[in-house]
């Protein structure tokens, strides 16, 4: 099973893109805070993750015109791990959270940012060997434009 959740803020404004077909992509990061006992101490501290986080379609339309830096958000979704190569030969990984559901909290108050997709709806096709994409269960046929 692959699945991910996620709260927190995003770290900066979400970058929205077009694919060459019109399709839309957004790329955003939660920064998602943590607290922990180090070893020998009973004060806690805290830590922070920042996650790399993508949308397509009319939900990344949507991040876009309704997120900015600092929004509460919850990130339903999975991981994925892309692989791509540099212009200097160099093989390149990217592993981010391909979002299935993104809602902007306020409190204990959540308003969805899209609907949620719904279990009939076709599911994207995997990518072939060699577009930016490994076989690692990529969720789109088009190559992320940045």
């Amino acid at each position: 099973m692959n699945s991910v959740q996620l709260l927190g803020n995003l770290a900066r404004d979400p970058e929205i893109r077009f694919t060459k077909t019109g399709r839309a992509v957004a790329m955003f990061t939660v920064a998602c805070t943590r607290s922990y006992i180090p070893a020998g101490s009973s004060e806690p501290r805290e830590l922070t993750d920042f996650i790399p986080c993508v949308a397509w379609g009319n939900l990344a339309e949507n991040c876009g015109n309704n997120l900015s830096k600092g929004s509460r958000v919850f990130v339903q979704g999975r991981i994925s791990v892309r692989s791509y190569e540099t212009q200097d030969g160099q093989k390149r990984y990217r592993t981010e959270v391909v979002c299935d559901f993104v809602a902007q909290t306020m409190g204990s108050e959540h308003q969805q940012v899209a609907p949620a997709p719904h279990a009939s709806a076709p599911q994207p096709k995997t990518a072939a060997p060699g577009t930016g994409f490994d076989s690692m269960g990529s969720s789109t046929d088009e190559e992320i434009p940045f």
